[in-house]
């Protein structure tokens, strides 16, 4: 009996009719001989609203107490889906990421996972039961309740997938799949049908929000196949392969731009690179866009909403802010070898003439431009026309 994990987020279950869509969906799989685990996030807007509870009572909340209430979203989705399922004639049960067995580390807000042992499941998965899973959570080695940051519902998905050696991984969004860029910015934006691990990886890095890049990493790590797919459809998405997966080009050493990627509302802080600085990094549980160290400053690039718990940490830990930017973005070529072709940077430097670039860098498989928040969509528009739009 093969098993299948799969992933849905907050848009997927954002009302009770989307809840009783995916379980009719479900439904009409099971009967397919499958072994089915769903992971599953808070509903939409859920967890936006129990943040904004928390900081009406306290404009510095513990993050363990936020751990605790957050969680709750998650357990509510899970409850329902199961209820949904259950009026579909299925069996089903659902766990909470500790009763999963999802160990975490001590770090509340943004914990890693260090183990899984999901032997319930699996003893669910025998009985004939559909097992639904919160995401998003699980439990330190201490017992404490713990989140997994932004986009944690992915990470618990694949990391299940690899504990149950699942057949795939699914991971359900309110897009079809992965495309060349956002296509609520570019209209005739491309659907791929596969990407390698390390192309997607790249782009969940600068910004494309289809699946987090921890979850790219544990499938490339553990060689989970994943599949990215519409929760409305269903239909065929994109599939996350090996590099060797690709069929060979006629020109084998051909570069071409894969995709791009953005992020919009960065915000930027330049603070001196001291031992105090170093410590706070140790005990860090924001995400970092960006960082660049020169001349003993450090540069950090990080989302605006994270500000003012930022500065909080900083002034308690006595680090001076020697300067701010705010209404930063990013643009971001992904692409095999094209760090390696100085005309992509030719063409790139041309077509953005027209703007205020602040900054390019690359890494092994990215060309990243730095620039104002407000010209990042014209931006993509331009380089997607210019680089993927003509492709035949």
């Amino acid at each position: 009996m093969a098993i299948i994990v799969k992933k849905f987020g907050g848009t997927s279950l954002g009302s009770i009719e989307l809840i009783r869509n995916i379980a009719h969906r479900i439904a009409l799989e099971a009967g397919k001989g499958d072994a089915l685990v769903l992971v599953v996030s808070a509903m939409a807007k859920t967890t936006d609203e129990l943040i904004n509870l928390a900081y009406q009572i306290s404009e510095h909340p513990s993050r363990r107490e936020l751990d605790m209430l957050l969680t709750a979203g998650e357990r509510i989705s899970m409850s329902l889906l199961s209820l949904a399922l259950q009026e579909e004639g299925y069996s089903s049960i659902s766990f909470t990421g500790s009763q999963s067995g999802i160990i975490t580390d001590e770090r509340h807000g943004n914990a890693r996972i260090l183990n899984v042992n999901a032997f319930r499941i699996k003893e669910e998965l025998d009985k004939g039961k559909i097992v639904i899973v919160a995401g998003f959570q699980g439990v330190s080695q201490s017992k404490e309740i713990t989140t997994l940051g932004r986009g944690g519902s992915d990470t618990s998905a694949v990391a299940l997938a690899c504990y149950l050696q699942a057949k795939k991984c699914e991971i359900y969004t309110d897009v079809d799949g992965v495309y060349t860029a956002d296509p609520k910015i570019v209209s005739n934006a491309k659907l791929l049908p596969a990407i390698d691990y390390s192309q997607m990886l790249a782009l969940s890095y600068n910004g494309s929000k289809v699946i987090h890049p921890r979850a790219v990493e544990f499938a490339y790590k553990y060689s989970i196949p994943v599949e990215i797919k519409s929760s409305f459809t269903f239909a065929p998405g994109t599939m996350l392969i090996q590099e060797e997966s690709f069929e060979e080009e006629k020109n084998m050493e051909e570069r071409h731009i894969t995709a791009i990627a953005h992020k919009e509302n960065l915000l930027s802080y330049i603070i001196p690179e001291t031992e105090e600085t170093i410590d706070l990094l140790k005990i860090w549980n924001w995400e970092i866009f960006k960082y660049l160290a020169i001349e003993n400053q450090l540069e950090l690039i990080i989302e605006e909403k994270y500000d003012k718990e930022i500065r909080y940490l900083l002034s308690q830990k006595e680090i001076p802010i020697l300067k701010t930017e705010n209404g930063i973005g990013y643009v971001t070529l992904v692409g095999l070898g094209i760090n390696l072709d100085p005309s992509f940077l030719a063409d790139t430097l041309k077509l953005c003439q027209p703007f205020h670039i602040k900054r390019i860098q690359h890494s092994d498989k990215t060309i990243e431009i730095m620039l104002p928040s407000s010209e990042v969509k014209d931006c993509v528009q331009i380089l997607h026309s210019a680089f993927i739009g003509c492709e035949k």
